[in-house]
């Protein structure tokens, strides 16, 4: 059940950039660090409750927060969209998303 639950999240990530990529005529609003942040932690703590290994995935995200201390709001996005991908990735590892999804 956890590791439907963390597939449906995963998918749910991946279309929605996916979707932002596809989408040229309407305008684009990235999410704040903060908003950003918010997310990745939840989707962290979905990933750690499915047993998959997160610990890059953490260590993307303290870099996040260094970046988001020193008000740099696009290091900040940046590690928060590898900490995404790294997730995604043990994701794929453990066949709980397919391999086509990740962004």
């Amino acid at each position: 059940m956890k590791t439907t639950l963390l597939a449906a999240t995963m998918l749910g990530f991946a279309a929605g950039g996916a979707f932002a990529q596809e989408a040229q005529t309407a305008p684009q609003t990235t999410p704040t660090c903060a908003e950003a942040l918010t997310q990745i932690e939840s989707l962290l703590g979905q990933a750690d409750q499915a047993g998959l290994e997160i610990e890059t995935a953490e260590g993307h995200v303290e870099t996040a927060r260094a970046a988001q201390g020193s008000e740099d709001e696009e290091a900040c996005i940046r590690a928060l969209v590898m900490a995404q991908n790294d997730v995604l990735a043990q994701a794929q590892q453990a066949g709980a998303v397919p391999q086509t999804q990740q962004q």
